[in-house]
């Protein structure tokens, strides 16, 4: 892998870790070395993950009990982390739960996936990311699903939420590359979580269906080469006949224009494709 604790930094910090993509990425940085900060609603399922991780790795591990979706999210985490260096912030959460059509649900349920794929992501890349600019170096990386290619039919809020985090993402690979932190999307297809599984339980027959696993791996090898990682071969494929120009030629496209209009500097900047793979 080419993520190191050296390259980016002595703490990783995991939203949404207490399985799934986020235990993974847990275990593969843990056996980098990272010492991390370990974030979920779930005390007890945090708690044996963290005791895991230290008795495995020897690394230390701190866990945030706390659900994305809060207000005080930022705040609550600052009390744990501003004294830390964190030097990678992964944004993995906002699993879909079944489907239904827009109207068929409460407001409710389309502002919790507002807060918990927009503003948390928004929030913590703002606060961890600008002290990573201000240190010249730091990695991100905020996960994303295929359904965030187009809105759709019983998903429209979890479409709409995970685009939030696809677009920016690429911004902020944009603004950030030059500083010396690397900043991506890392775009899942069917994956084999629990919150999946629990959501319909012939999930684990569905077609090219991931491990966990090799989602991660695939995100950790591939931070730092372009804005966007599409994981699996199969999702790859499809992407490319759903976003046929390079995402680096329009993000470049997109950020010289926005210069142009406002007379602002313009910085190129190079970055491997998913559609090369």
């Amino acid at each position: 892998m080419t993520t190191n604790r050296n390259r980016y930094g002595p703490w990783a910090l995991i939203a949404g870790a207490s399985d799934g993509i986020g235990e993974a990425f847990a275990r593969q940085l843990a056996e980098q070395g990272f010492n991390l900060l370990l974030i979920a609603r779930r005390a007890d399922v945090l708690g044996a993950l963290a005791a895991d991780l230290v008795e495995g790795y020897g690394v230390e591990v701190k866990g945030v009990c706390i659900d994305l979706t809060s207000a005080e999210l930022l705040e609550n985490l600052r009390e744990v982390t501003d004294a830390l260096e964190v030097g990678l912030l992964i944004y993995n959460a906002g699993a879909i739960h079944g489907a239904r059509f827009f109207h068929d649900q409460p407001l409710e349920h389309a502002l919790g996936l507002i807060a918990l794929n927009c503003t948390g992501p928004a929030s913590l890349c703002h606060h961890y990311g600008g002290r990573m600019r201000d240190r010249g170096r730091g990695g991100i990386i905020l996960m994303s699903s295929m359904a965030a290619s187009s809105g759709g039919s019983y998903t429209a809020s979890y479409n709409a939420s995970k685009s939030f985090d696809l677009v920016l993402a690429e911004g902020l690979w944009h603004e950030l590359s030059p500083r010396g932190v690397d900043a991506m999307c890392l775009v899942a297809g069917a994956t084999l979580t629990p919150s999946m599984l629990s959501s319909m339980d012939s999930f684990a027959d569905y077609p090219n269906v991931m491990a966990p696993d090799d989602v991660a791996r695939e995100g950790l090898q591939h931070l730092g080469k372009g804005p966007v990682w599409v994981a699996g071969s199969h999702n790859r494929e499809a992407a490319k006949m759903l976003w046929p120009i390079p995402r680096s030629m329009a993000i470049n496209g997109f950020s010289e224009a926005a210069a142009a209009m406002y007379d602002l500097p313009f910085v190129n900047v190079a970055g491997e494709d998913f559609h090369d793979a």
